[in-house]
């Protein structure tokens, strides 16, 4: 069952299968040889898109058509559109059988998404590239069925979930159902956070080895940092700065040097521009040396959570604050040219124009000078002493419209 009314949907649809599958074609030896790269993650998508839902809906369509049979019931109409399509019945049948015969083909196209998720997280032994597609195909198919065809059902007034969900018509049956539902959509999200994400993290990359490894060393001392610190490091190493986040953030409750924890929640924060929540971290930080969770290095580590603590400050523009962090911190680390900067920012933002001038001229004579224009922290720091920021790199050998109008940020991380 479904809207038959979307001819211009599946040609535009179709297209796109017909392109994905082109492109399937063309790269067929490069995706299923064991190097899996952005081109054959880029194919798999395509796959998983545009050629997985035309299968999934035709089995889809023949679940309604071989419930209406199983229960007496005459299929008197069958359309299939490849991205959509409809069961017309008739028959004496009771709103339980109508029910029925509406789940039925919800039930063979959430099943199918499910198994092949299931299937692609298991199976090891297979290509990353099938792993992959298998994968997101899956959750595409399950996602949506669990999820987007409901809510356009109830939106859109049309398809199988005004039925599945008359309570009216049938109430046990309805609620009966709205509740496993929810359950196997808490599943999948609980699923997907604890292990599924990371699993397809692994297979991206190519570090299924290390992550297990890793993984594995965190689950047998989940309150001993350095295999959290360095699972979390692997993971913002390619980008995934959410997965990074939650493997610090779990073990908050249990960590036995919960200061170290805190200095790279901190670090991380600073990374991903999140001065507020850098901020706290190094607050709880610090909080916990002054309540006793000292590590042997507790003074390192007191001093790096204040020079986190001043940058993070500095770039919420709290520069009479920040200033008050770095005369906690050490000329040692004051001379790292990322402390140094913010603390030549703060002091110039307070009116302490010949520190904060010294500062930013520490700064720009201590980086390198290798190649013109290689270093933004030097550039950014010359810049602010000529009183303006730096002039937007030379893009000229890039199309207009990617190129930049303005300088790259200076690069502040972590200390």
């Amino acid at each position: 069952m479904g809207n038959p009314n979307t001819g211009v949907t599946d040609a535009i649809l179709a297209v796109g299968a017909v392109l994905a599958l082109v492109a399937l074609v063309r790269s067929w030896r490069s995706f299923l040889d064991a190097d899996f790269t952005a081109s054959d993650r880029r194919v798999a998508m395509q796959v998983a898109v545009f050629l997985v839902p035309p299968v999934v809906v035709l089995l889809h369509e023949l679940g309604h058509a071989a419930a209406t049979v199983a229960v007496g019931g005459h299929v008197a109409a069958f359309h299939y559109g490849l991205f959509e399509g409809s069961v017309n019945f008739t028959g004496d049948l009771t709103n339980g059988q109508v029910w029925f015969i509406a789940l039925a083909g919800n039930l063979v196209s959430i099943g199918i998404g499910l198994g092949m998720v299931l299937v692609g997280g298991l199976l090891g032994g297979i290509r990353r590239s099938l792993r992959y597609l298998l994968i997101v195909g899956g959750l595409i198919e399950a996602v949506f069925g669990l999820i987007g065809y409901p809510l356009l059902s109830e939106t859109a007034r049309f398809g199988d979930w005004l039925l599945i969900y008359d309570f009216r018509a049938t109430p046990v049956l309805s609620w009966a159902t709205l509740v496993v539902h929810i359950a196997v959509v808490v599943g999948l999200w609980h699923w997907w956070r604890t292990r599924l994400r990371r699993t397809l993290f692994g297979i991206t990359y190519g570090e299924e080895a290390r992550l297990d490894a890793l993984s594995a060393a965190v689950r047998q001392a989940p309150a001993d940092l350095e295999p959290r610190i360095a699972l979390a490091n692997l993971f913002a190493g390619y980008g995934d700065l959410k997965l990074a986040d939650a493997t610090l953030d779990e073990g908050l409750p249990i960590a036995t040097d919960p200061a170290r924890l805190q200095l790279a929640r901190a670090r991380l924060a600073i990374y991903e521009d999140k001065w507020t929540q850098a901020l706290l971290a190094t607050q709880a930080g610090l909080a916990a040396l002054d309540a006793g969770g000292a590590a042997a290095d507790g003074y390192a580590v007191a001093q790096q959570l204040w020079a986190n603590q001043g940058v993070a400050l500095t770039q919420l523009g709290r520069s009479s604050l920040a200033l008050g962090a770095f005369d906690r911190v050490d000329d040692a680390l004051i001379a790292d040219p990322r402390v140094r900067y913010c603390r030549g920012m703060a002091r110039l933002d307070s009116g302490h124009v010949d520190g904060g001038r010294a500062d930013l001229s520490a700064v720009a004579a201590a980086r390198p000078v290798s190649v013109p224009g290689d270093d933004l922290l030097r550039l950014w720091a010359q810049a602010r002493l000529a009183g303006r920021e730096p002039d937007p790199p030379d893009d000229s050998d890039r199309p207009a419209w990617a190129r930049r109008r303005q300088s790259p940020p200076a690069p502040i991380a972590g200390v």
